[in-house]
């Protein structure tokens, strides 16, 4: 099953997706840009989060047992890194 819905004045997106193990959504809103995407397959689960005004970012990543973060704020600049 894919779902998509999608406006342009200024762009908004969303995305879903289930097919088989894989379960995904996506939102996105481009303003300033705003973006959400989550993931689910098998084992593995993942978030992304970004905000563009002076950027922010997470990625957060599962599988198994490996686990990995990223966090990006460039306001005045950090950037983590772990896995």
């Amino acid at each position: 099953m894919n779902e998509e819905w999608l406006y342009s004045g200024s762009t908004v997106a969303l995305q879903w997706v289930y097919s088989g193990s894989t379960v995904a959504l996506q939102w996105v809103y481009s303003g300033s840009t705003v973006a959400l995407q989550w993931v689910y397959s098998g084992s593995t689960v993942g978030l992304q989060w970004v905000y563009s005004g002076s950027t922010v970012g997470l990625q957060w990543v599962y599988s198994g047992s490996t686990v990995g973060l990223q966090w990006v704020y460039s306001g005045s600049t950090t950037n983590k890194k772990r896995t």
